[in-house]
């Protein structure tokens, strides 16, 4: 070691890492030359995102920066001399010929929008889940996971005769933190993946994104849980009230039982303390 200081520091900018290492070499910003290592990135919806890392260098003592050369004064110019008019003969004056209209750029030099889905419902329904499945393994890649996803078909507790959905299912090893609490995190990122393939198709689209079948799991859990209480409250007559549940959730229970002859249902409360309630039909 010279006893020269210098060293790499991090922070969220180029200016945070400059800071941090300032106050670590107690120097200021006249004392050192500073080089960016890597400048950074904010990442992908804040996914993938990497600190700034700076090397500050401290400038050894006795010594300056080269100050700029001054620029040169612009020396005077002489005036230029009137030129001599030489008699010729007048022509006929023409007028400009407009300029030729320029074509329009073509379309693959811009950035246009996808075209909308064409084909049958169902043709339409494949393209976006195809499309969703792809900016959705690209969402996985930046988040460092090693999972796949798959297009398979919704299970028979989650269907409604006129809201048939696919299902973009991501399939690998410890993928929980993909669900979070009464299913947030997995809500979210099917918001996205579906505000995502919107934008670029330009069509509404209702697929759906599971994690290793969870969803379907407890789909026929919340369909097998509708019909024993069923039972229970026609028996009983008396209402019964199921736990707070999240909406796609409180529809499973509202689809098992809407043929039920003896009970309904009904949700009440509100926000995340909303419920299903099975009442007995008089």
């Amino acid at each position: 070691m010279t006893g020269e200081k210098s060293g790499e520091f991090r922070g969220k900018s180029v200016e945070a890492a400059v800071a941090a290492g300032l106050a670590a070499l107690r120097l200021t910003r006249e004392e050192v030359e500073v080089e960016v290592v890597r400048p950074g990135s904010r990442g992908v919806l804040g996914i993938g995102a990497e600190d700034a890392v700076v090397r500050l260098t401290a400038i050894p003592r006795g010594t300056s920066r080269p100050a700029p050369e001054p620029a040169p004064e612009p020396r005077p110019q002489p005036a230029p001399r009137p030129e001599r008019q030489e008699s010729r003969p007048s022509q006929p004056r023409t007028e400009p010929k407009p300029a030729p209209a320029t074509a329009p750029a073509p379309a693959s030099a811009t950035a246009a929008p996808a075209a909308p889905l064409a084909g049958t419902p169902e043709e339409r329904a494949n393209a976006a889940a195809e499309k969703g499945r792809e900016l959705l393994l690209g969402i996985l890649e930046r988040m460092g996971l090693d999972a796949d996803v798959e297009i398979v078909e919704q299970s028979e507790a989650e269907v409604d005769d006129d809201d048939r959905a696919l299902v973009l299912n991501i399939v690998g090893d410890d993928l929980g933190m993909l669900i979070g609490r009464q299913n947030e995190t997995l809500s979210a990122i099917e918001f996205v993946t579906r505000l995502m393939v919107n934008q670029q198709v330009r069509t509404r689209t209702s697929f759906v994104v599971d994690v290793n079948g969870y969803r379907a799991k407890r789909a026929e859990s919340l369909r097998k849980l509708a019909l024993r209480m069923a039972e229970q409250v026609a028996e009983s007559g008396r209402t019964v009230a199921l736990e707070p549940m999240p909406p796609a959730e409180r529809r499973i229970i509202h689809l098992a039982l809407r043929d039920n002859p003896k009970v309904g249902t009904q949700s009440v409360g509100e926000g995340d303390r909303r419920k299903v309630t099975l009442v007995p039909k008089k």
